[in-house]
C-alpha cells in the first residue's frame, strides 16, 4: 500500500451526476421522510414541513461558503485543508478532527437504521415482532454489504449512489402524492403546516425537532471530500453543494406535508415512545400491503448513507493521515484501487462494536436518536469554523475578489444559524432530558471536543512539523 505523503487518490473519477448523487444520498431523500419525520413531529406535531423549511434556511449559508472556499482549494481534506491553509494549521487540524468525528459518527447511525427496518420487514412478512437479535443481524448484515460497494473505489459508491437515490425518491413522491390526493377528496388540505407557530409544543418543541430536520441535511459536506476524485472540482463541487440542499429541502417540506395531515399530533410521540415508526403506520393506512415497498426502499436508503458516511470519513482521515496530522496508518492507499482501505477497517469495526453495545443499552429507536443527535451537534461545530475560515481565506488570500455580501455577512449569518440551534436544542432543555436521553449527549459530546483540542495542542508540541508541512496535491495550495 502506499503511505504517508504524497499518496493521491484516483482523480478524475466522478463527474457532475456522481458528485450529486453522492450528495444526495448522504442527505437521504427517504430517510428524511422515513426516519426523521417521526422524531421531528413527535416534538413540533404537525410543524414538520416548518421544521424542514426552517433547518434548510439554516444550512443555505453554510452550504454557501463551503462552496465558496472550495471552488479555491478543491481538496478530499475538506475543511481541514481550508482551514490549514487560510488561517492556521492548528485551527486546520482542530476543524478535521471535528469533521473526522462527524462522519464517523454518522457511520455509526446508520446501521443501527437498516437494523430498525429490518424489524419492521419481519413484522410486516411474517407478522413477528422482532428485537434486538434480528436488529443486530441487520447491523452486521448492512455492514458486509458496504465493504462490498466501498472497499473498491469511489466510482462505484458513486453508481450505487445514482441508483438508490432515484429509486427512493420516486417511492418517497408517490407515497406522499397518494397522501395528499385523499387529503385533497376529504377536503383536509391545510398550510398551517409551513408555520414554526403551529408547532405542538411551541417553540421549545420546534427547536427539538429541528434537530432531525438539521440532520436530514447534516451530509451536504461529503461532496466536498470527493473533489481529489472529480472532473473539474471548481465548479462541479460548489453547485452541487447548493443545488442539493434546496432541492432536498423542498423536497423534504413538500413530501411531509400529507403526512402531518392524516395522523393527530399527539399520536407521533405516543409511538415513537413506544419504539413505533409513525410513518410505517400511515404507509400501511394508506398503501396497505405496498407499504412494503417504503421499508426497502428504506433499508437502501440506509445503505446508502452509510455508503457516503464512510466516503466523507475516510477521505478526511485519509489527508490528515497523509499530511501527518493523524497516524500515517489512515493516509495508506489500497495499491490497485487507490481508496483508504485502513480508515475503512477502524470505522467499520468500531462501528459494529458501538451497536451492538447501544443497542442494548438504550434499545432500537432510542440508539439512533442519540447518535443522530450527536451528529448534529458535531456538524453544527463543524459548520461555525468553515464559515469562519471562509471569511478568513478570502480576506487574506483573494482580497481583490473579496465581497462583503458573499465572503463576510453569508459567512457571518452561517455562523449565527450553526450556533442558534446549538444554543437552543443543546442547552438546558437537553440537560433536563435526564443521563440516558440528554446529560450522556451532552458529556459525550464536550468531552470529544476537548479531547480533539487536547490532541491538537500535543500535536503542536510533540511534532510541529506535521503542522508546518502539507502534503496536498498539486493545484490545490493556496497561492497569496
Amino acid at each position: 500500500m502506499e503511505t504517508g505523503q504524497g499518496s493521491v487518490l484516483k482523480a478524475g473519477t466522478l463527474g457532475s451526476l456522481g458528485v450529486a448523487a453522492l450528495g444526495a444520498v448522504m442527505m437521504a431523500p427517504a430517510l428524511g421522510i422515513y426516519a426523521n419525520l417521526g422524531l421531528i413531529s413527535a416534538d413540533s406535531g404537525r410543524a414538520a414541513p416548518a421544521a424542514f423549511m426552517v433547518a434548510l434556511l439554516l444550512t443555505l449559508p453554510t452550504a454557501i461558503s463551503y462552496a465558496l472556499i472550495s471552488r479555491e482549494i478543491p481538496s478530499a481534506g475538506s475543511g481541514y485543508t481550508w482551514l490549514s491553509e487560510s488561517v492556521n494549521p492548528f485551527v486546520g487540524v482542530w476543524t478535521g478532527l471535528l469533521l473526522v468525528a462527524t462522519y464517523f459518527f454518522s457511520v455509526i447511525l446508520q446501521p443501527l437504521l437498516f437494523g430498525l427496518f429490518l424489524n419492521e420487514l419481519m413484522t410486516v412478512l411474517f407478522a413477528w415482532q422482532a428485537g434486538y437479535g434480528t436488529w443486530l443481524i441487520g447491523v452486521i448484515i448492512s455492514t458486509l454489504a458496504v465493504v462490498l460497494l466501498a472497499y473498491p473505489g469511489i466510482e462505484i459508491s458513486a453508481k450505487s449512489s445514482i441508483t438508490l437515490t432515484v429509486l427512493e425518491m420516486a417511492v418517497v413522491l408517490a407515497l406522499a402524492g397518494t397522501i395528499l390526493i385523499a387529503c385533497v377528496g376529504q377536503g383536509r388540505i391545510e398550510y398551517g403546516p409551513f408555520n414554526p407557530a403551529a408547532s405542538l409544543h411551541g417553540f421549545q418543541g420546534f427547536s427539538k425537532g429541528l434537530v432531525f430536520a438539521l440532520l436530514s441535511f447534516g451530509g451536504f459536506s461529503v461532496i466536498t471530500t470527493a473533489a481529489e476524485e472529480t472532473h473539474a472540482p471548481r465548479t462541479i463541487i460548489p453547485r452541487a453543494v447548493v443545488t442539493a440542499c434546496i432541492l432536498l429541502g423542498v423536497f423534504w417540506a413538500l413530501t411531509s406535508w400529507g403526512f402531518s395531515l392524516v395522523m393527530p399530533e399527539e399520536d407521533w410521540a405516543k409511538q415513537v415512545a413506544s419504539g413505533i415508526n409513525p410513518v410505517a403506520v400511515v404507509a400501511r393506512n394508506y398503501w396497505g400491503a405496498g407499504s412494503l415497498v417504503v421499508i426497502i426502499t428504506a433499508l437502501t436508503a440506509a445503505l446508502g448513507v452509510y455508503l457516503a458516511s464512510i466516503v466523507g470519513y475516510a477521505r478526511v482521515a485519509f489527508a490528515m493521515g497523509r499530511d501527518g496530522t493523524l497516524p500515517a496508518f489512515f493516509g495508506a492507499l489500497h495499491p490497485k484501487y487507490q481508496v483508504p482501505w485502513n480508515a475503512q477497517h477502524v470505522v467499520l469495526v468500531v462501528t459494529l462494536l458501538v451497536a451492538a453495545v447501544w443497542g442494548r443499552w438504550l434499545g432500537l429507536y432510542r440508539s439512533y436518536e442519540w447518535w443522530g443527535t450527536v451528529v448534529v451537534f458535531f456538524a453544527m461545530v463543524s459548520s461555525i469554523l468553515v464559515n469562519f475560515g471562509c471569511t478568513v481565506f478570502f480576506w487574506r488570500f483573494r482580497r481583490e475578489e473579496f465581497s462583503w455580501w458573499w465572503h463576510a455577512v453569508i459567512p457571518l449569518v452561517g455562523v449565527i444559524t450553526s450556533a442558534l440551534p446549538l444554543y437552543y436544542s443543546f442547552g438546558a432543555n437537553l440537560w433536563n432530558a435526564g443521563w440516558e436521553n440528554g446529560q450522556s449527549i451532552i458529556v459525550f459530546c464536550l468531552s470529544a471536543v476537548l479531547l480533539s483540542g487536547l490532541y491538537t495542542v500535543g500535536l503542536c508540541w510533540l511534532r510541529p512539523e506535521a503542522l508546518r508541512t502539507k502534503s496536498s496535491p498539486e493545484g490545490l495550495k493556496v497561492q497569496s
